[in-house]
């Protein structure tokens, strides 16, 4: 389901007028890119209705980041699942926070000519992203640096969009590289061009998770809790239950069967089975994001993420979170 900002915010006006207050009166939403892979674990909760398990009525709404972040912040959405968003907003002063990782290696394929051998032979050249300081263009600038090319002065980005818009300027000769997720790269290999790395395979970086409101974190515990604990149950049943993930990612993102389970093969292993990832991959994250950015605003791990709620839920299932 796809709805606009301005819609949700008449609806909460709405709501507020007709006098209704209890927070479990109202409809929960949680903001998403794409029902797609990557934000499977959104799907799975409500299609398995973990959400409805934990006596929620919760929407999944498709939305761009920066409109899901704002209405974040504005309190017209109560989850944003795009993590990224969350952290560039919490470094310029949002009071956004993350309460789970949900994917922690990105999905993203180096996808080049076949000219190209290695990523040092990009040097010189360019590289297609999506658009300037967004996920794509802080995993571009690690890996460059991962391959000793300085990101600054080494290699030229160009802000091209979507994952088919990447593809397209590969295809024209604009780019000799571009950064693409499946089922991009798919497409791009069978149009004669060649995956030459995931960047998975290069570090760990967080690139969805949990996002809310610092007010909501500290007055809606019990709330926060039950969709964190969905939210872990629906990462788990991606990772213990292809043929059932298969199934319901196919249904949510209306695909092909095959076209899904080809997406889901290449996916799975990025999702976090117990929504933690260790401190320095946080520090490296928040500094990543700050370079990439340009925020002048120093901040701490426990500024941006807070995974407390995570590590109750873990204990009483008789688990010891690291």
């Amino acid at each position: 389901m796809k709805l606009g900002v301005c819609k949700i915010t008449g609806f909460l006006i709405a709501f507020v007028t007709l006098g209704f207050q209890s927070i479990d009166a109202k409809p929960i939403y949680i903001g998403v890119s794409n029902p797609d892979m990557s934000f499977l674990s959104g799907g799975v909760a409500h299609f398995q209705g973990y959400f409805k398990d934990e006596g929620l009525d919760v929407e999944v709404l498709q939305m761009n980041a920066n409109v899901s972040v704002a209405a974040l912040a504005a309190g017209n959405i109560d989850y944003n699942l795009i993590l990224q968003s969350v952290v560039t907003a919490n470094l310029r002063g949002l009071p956004l926070k993350v309460a789970g990782i949900l994917i922690e290696r990105p999905n993203h394929a180096v996808v080049v000519h076949p000219s190209i051998q290695k990523f040092a032979d990009l040097k010189g050249k360019k590289i297609a992203i999506s658009s300037f300081g967004s996920l794509v263009d802080i995993l571009a600038r690690l890996t460059s640096a991962h391959f000793k090319l300085d990101p600054k002065s080494d290699v030229q980005y160009v802000a091209a969009g979507s994952s088919s818009a990447r593809l397209t300027q590969l295809q024209t000769g604009v780019v000799q590289a571009a950064f693409l997720t499946p089922p991009g790269n798919l497409r791009a290999e069978a149009a004669g061009f060649k995956t030459l790395l995931n960047v998975r395979d290069l570090f760990a970086f967080p690139v969805n998770g949990i996002g809310l409101h610092e007010q909501k974190l500290k007055n809606e515990r019990d709330e926060v809790k039950k969709i964190t604990r969905a939210l872990l149950r629906a990462n788990r049943f991606i990772l213990d239950n292809p043929k059932g993930a298969i199934k319901i990612l196919a249904a949510w993102g209306r695909s092909k069967l095959e076209v899904a389970e080809e997406a889901y093969q290449y996916n799975y292993k990025n999702y976090s089975r117990n929504l933690l990832v260790s401190r320095p991959t946080l520090e490296n994250v928040i500094e990543s994001t700050r370079w990439n950015v340009e925020a002048k605003r120093n901040v701490a791990v426990d500024d941006v993420f807070d995974f407390t709620i995570v590590r109750e839920i873990l204990k009483e299932m008789g688990e010891t979170p690291k």
